[in-house]
């Protein structure tokens, strides 16, 4: 843990990185005068920590009030039916896809109090379920969501933000994706619109691409606890994306990603993620009947009549700050925070660790614990970037891993530690703990790499340890190298 100074300290510093992005440009010119003056044997390299910015994330979730937002289906033609029984909402009706494997609903708002339950009722064919929100107004949901039927994944998407509150929870057969995108678009070409009128007959097959059409998508925030069963997977997508609750897949996959500006997200079969510029056809056949609905900033989002004071972050003068610490947070789109807890942790007998990614413009672990550890083998964390900033997960400009995050893709038992990447096309600073042992039956150490491309600054600590075989890797890769001493 830190001290009390060093920790104001490193708030101090990350803050400003991160609110004040450009000044990146100024100190990678600093950096490289200073290389060309060292060469010349005037000068030498200094750390810039002064430069570098994080937040420091701590304290209590403040609770929700009863926030009464009921769900109400929209009179758009798509038959969603809402009938409530108690403190439960059954979710029929709807339309289905021309194959009848997706089936689609249209909610005028949607939103939980905490003793309230959305259930959406399924079949044993219905693979997917997609329902949009197309009244204008975030989606507030501090209750249960649950898929009751069938064993259907299961898409909320609300291009005006999303909060789940602490007592938000999930108890859903397979998949969960919550977005604020504009289009969830299917492998033949087609899209489901977010708002207009949509050929529900011709949405067949899985979704596999999100479109965000503005240049600031909406936020989504979590506080509660959204768990799946193992092997399945948790999406959440935004223009800026804040997770300070708990999020669990064993074995399965997490995807917080936030998204900056007009872009197609592409997934892949295996759950990789491909960002993309939006195009200009997209744009226009999720537009063609007017004006996208309002996607509300972080800012924006957090003022609301139903949020105001609801939650662990406020809002001074239009800065997004903790409660608790008063630590700044950037919101701006593409901004992705990770706290709390992210695990794909398997322990299963003979389970491997799952994937996680946190990917966005900007990234931050604060006070976060990552966990893709597995009973015999690691799994794979991928915070800002790939290995080397190659592959096709979108790569971050600043990544920041304060000292109270913890990554682990330990291999418990037996097999080999996993990978944990954290990368920056610009600037990392990294100050947590990262684990990526072997087994302490068998097995050999895992890979990590921690690296900026143009500026690293490391002060953490790695472990690829193996009990009973080889050391993995420890790759720092930054175009320039200084080892300081303190």
């Amino acid at each position: 843990m830190q001290s009390g100074f060093a920790r104001d300290a490193f708030n101090q510093t990350l803050s400003y990185l991160l609110l004040k992005i450009p000044l990146l440009d100024k100190l990678s010119s600093q950096l490289k005068r200073q290389k060309q003056a060292r060469r010349k044997g005037k000068t030498k390299l200094r750390r810039q920590q002064a430069w570098l910015v994080a937040f420091l994330l701590s304290g209590a979730i403040a609770p929700l009030p009863s926030l009464a937002q009921a769900i109400a289906p929209a009179t758009d033609g798509t038959g969603t039916l809402v009938t409530p029984s108690g403190n439960r909402l059954d979710i029929h009706g709807g339309t289905l896809s021309g194959d009848g494997a997706n089936l689609f609903h249209s909610f005028q708002q949607f939103g939980l109090d905490a003793n309230q339950i959305a259930n959406f009722l399924s079949q044993p064919q219905i693979q997917n379920i997609l329902g949009r929100v197309v009244g204008g107004d975030p989606s507030i949901i501090n209750g249960l969501i649950q898929v009751t039927g069938g064993n259907s994944n299961l898409y909320l998407v609300n291009p005006a933000g999303m909060v789940f509150g602490p007592n938000a929870s999930l108890n859903v057969p397979a998949s969960f994706t919550a977005t604020t995108a504009n289009g969830v678009g299917f492998g033949n070409g087609e899209w489901f619109k977010a708002a207009g009128s949509n050929d529900y007959a011709q949405l067949v097959g899985n979704p596999d691409r999100l479109a965000f059409t503005t240049s600031q998508g909406g936020s989504l925030v979590n506080q509660g606890n959204l768990t799946v069963n193992p092997g399945q997977n948790v999406t959440l997508a935004g223009g800026t994306v804040v997770n300070l609750g708990t999020i669990d897949a064993p074995g399965g996959k997490i995807t917080i990603a936030a998204v900056a500006g007009e872009k197609l997200i592409r997934i892949s079969q295996e759950g990789s993620l491909l960002s993309l510029d939006l195009p200009l056809e997209t744009k226009e056949t999720l537009t063609a009947e007017g004006t996208p609905l309002t996607a509300l900033s972080l800012p924006s989002l957090l003022t609301g009549g139903n949020l105001s004071g609801a939650t662990s972050l406020t809002v001074e003068n239009g800065v997004v700050k903790l409660t608790s610490s008063g630590a700044a947070i950037p919101s701006d789109a593409g901004t992705a925070i990770a706290s709390g807890t992210v695990s794909t942790a398997n322990l299963e007998a003979q389970g491997s660790g799952g994937t996680i990614h946190v990917l966005g413009d900007k990234v931050g672990l604060l006070s976060a614990n990552l966990d893709a550890s597995g009973t015999t083998g690691g799994g794979k964390v991928l915070v800002g970037g790939d290995y080397k900033g190659q592959g096709t997960v979108p790569n971050a400009q600043v990544t920041v891993v304060d000292a109270d995050s913890v990554i682990r893709a330990d291999a418990l038992v037996q097999g080999n530690g996993g990978t944990v990447v954290v990368w920056a096309d610009h600037t990392t600073r990294f100050s947590g703990n990262i684990t990526a042992q072997g087994g302490v039956q068998a097995g050999h150490g895992g890979f990590v790499e921690v690296s900026g491309k143009d500026y690293l600054d490391f002060q953490g600590m790695v472990s690829t340890l193996a009990a009973n075989g080889q050391g993995g890797t420890l790759l720092l890769d930054p175009s320039d190298l200084t080892i300081v001493t303190s």
